[in-house]
């Protein structure tokens, strides 16, 4: 054997041991990586050089050394255009996706992840479709959409659970538990907990079973159920000091420290939390910091430690602009949600190439859960009425139905007033109390037959089928009274809110879109005319 045969079997060992190495110890796999690369060079072996690249940004998005991480990427980036592999480009896409999200930069991480699923469906490559799927769900959560989250999330669980890889099964598991953990689902979560256990226990990801605990006495807490939380959260604590990732262990010190202080044993809830605030900062996760931010002075002001809940609250608002800026910077502009919608078209075709006797032969206790799934997915987690997805999802069958069938239909756009000066005024925990009520008036103000969707912020959309244009105003009249007499003052003494309501009946509306946007001129219209008002668009 020559010495450059020997060296590239060197080459091809090495990286197959950083492959081995990287769920059990990333920092193994860095050292035998940065080893491969040096060798590759040597060798002008481009393919492999690549591997142990897309090995090492792995390896460092998962231990936290972002800079390193995009390093590794930039490289890859040369090889990847030298090379032209599709399978290499969407391994890239994906890693560099991660990298990017992992900086709080949702929009080059949604880029990402849509340039690596068209790649996904293009050379049928369902293990990219799942980790892009994934990716794509946790730029909605970064936003707050748990809802379109978890639309993305259940694809990703429908299309593991017939791979036979427990590694995506489990990850796909962990981020279907954290949405539903996020709208309020949590008996949802602990039947899913029960179903999907014995995939974690044979996962060789170990910091991944402690997440499975984390989430499940997450919603355990949630349910009062403290004792069974604290026991599940310790066993995941247990795993977690095994381990590097610094994720997992943030995640299950920050609910320690919350079950702690609903157990009343503060002086163990500050030292969790603060182990918290540590590891977090380490990474500069904003959505772990706002957490044990917030966390940290709800305990301050608990215990009367003043100045633990003003530094704490300080930082808290520091970093809620901050991540506000961000947020605003990467909104999901028409141009992204279109290539999104585009994607929903193309990736039914990897879907059907992907069905087998398995998927057909679902069993049912699958098929519920995939009901209850759904389910959630189309609820807004504040107030318990539809989100926008179900609106979008309902609305045009409801117009063309009521249409064929020669029914009337009303529609209302409902609004509150000066809700930015709520906000500003008052916080946003009042603020989503006056919209909390505000959507439970609008439910005693229906009939069972209607359909209520939070539109988006502080704005509802009520759809009436049945209803002439003259009903839907007195039952406009009756919503807006009913907000305006509401006993605001229980949440301040100051409070006070109204909201003004467009009407629109189905007339000549070539579609549903054009019926809402009468809606919402004639919402204009009540805004225009002094608020607190019902205007008609007939």
């Amino acid at each position: 054997m020559s010495v450059s045969d020997a060296q590239s079997k060197q080459l091809a060992q090495l990286i197959a041991q950083g492959r081995e190495w990287f769920v059990p110890d990333c920092a193994k796999t860095i050292d035998f990586m940065l080893e491969a690369v040096a060798l590759a060079l040597q060798l002008g072996d481009a393919e492999q050089e690549a591997q142990a690249q897309l090995l090492l940004a792995r390896s460092y998005w998962a231990l936290g050394n972002l800079t390193a991480g995009h390093a590794a990427i930039a490289r890859l980036e040369i090889l990847d255009r030298k090379i032209k592999s599709p399978r290499l480009n969407g391994d890239f896409e994906l890693a560099r996706g991660r990298l990017y999200f992992s900086a709080s930069e949702y929009g080059p991480a949604l880029k990402s992840w849509c340039n690596c699923l068209k790649i996904a469906v293009s050379i049928a490559a369902v293990d990219l479709y799942i980790e892009a799927c994934l990716g794509v769900g946790n730029v909605y959560f970064a936003h707050q959409q748990a809802g379109d989250a978890l639309r993305w999330h259940e694809i990703a669980l429908e299309f593991a659970q017939n791979t036979g890889d427990l590694e995506l099964l489990t990850e796909s598991y962990l981020h279907v538990a954290a949405d539903l953990n996020t709208l309020g689902q949590f008996e949802l979560v602990l039947s899913l907990s029960k179903k999907g256990e014995a995939a974690f226990y044979q996962t060789r990801h170990q910091s991944w079973l402690a997440d499975w605990y984390s989430y499940r006495g997450e919603a355990l807490l949630a349910l009062g159920r403290l004792e069974e939380a604290k026991h599940w959260l310790h066993q995941a604590w247990a795993i977690n000091q095994q381990t590097t990732y610094l994720w997992s262990q943030s995640l299950n010190l920050l609910n320690l420290g919350k079950v702690y202080v609903a157990l009343q044993e503060y002086t163990q809830a500050a030292e969790y939390l603060a182990l918290a605030e540590h590891k977090i900062a380490s990474f500069g996760s904003l959505t772990l910091l706002l957490r044990v931010y917030s966390q940290m002075a709800e305990l301050g002001q608990i215990t009367q430690n003043h100045q633990m809940a003003w530094e704490n609250r300080r930082k808290y608002h520091e970093l809620a602009i901050q991540n506000a800026q961000q947020l605003a910077k990467d909104k999901l502009n028409t141009a992204l949600e279109r290539r999104i919608r585009e994607l929903d078209t193309q990736l039914m075709v990897l879907q059907t190439r992907q069905e087998n006797v398995m998927l057909r032969q679902q069993s049912s206790a699958d098929s519920q859960l995939l009901q209850s799934l759904l389910h959630a997915s189309l609820q807004d987690p504040l107030t318990g009425v539809g989100n926008r997805r179900l609106l979008d999802q309902e609305m045009p069958v409801l117009y063309q139905r009521c249409r064929d069938d020669q029914r009337p239909l009303s529609v209302l756009m409902v609004d509150l007033d000066h809700f930015k000066r709520v906000n500003d005024t008052y916080g946003h925990a009042i603020g989503d109390e006056v919209i909390r009520i505000t959507a439970m008036i609008l439910l005693q103000s229906c009939r069972g037959g209607d359909l209520i969707a939070r539109f988006g912020g502080e704005e509802f959309v009520l759809l009436l089928p049945g209803a002439v244009g003259a009903t839907a105003v007195e039952v406009a009249e009756r919503i807006r009274a009913r907000v305006a007499a509401y006993n605001w003052v229980e949440f301040h003494p100051e409070l006070q809110a109204t909201c003004s309501i467009g009407v629109a009946e189905l007339g000549d509306e070539l579609n549903a879109d054009e019926l809402l946007e009468h809606a919402d001129q004639a919402l204009y219209q009540a805004k225009k005319r002094g608020r607190n008002r019902v205007e008609s668009s007939q």
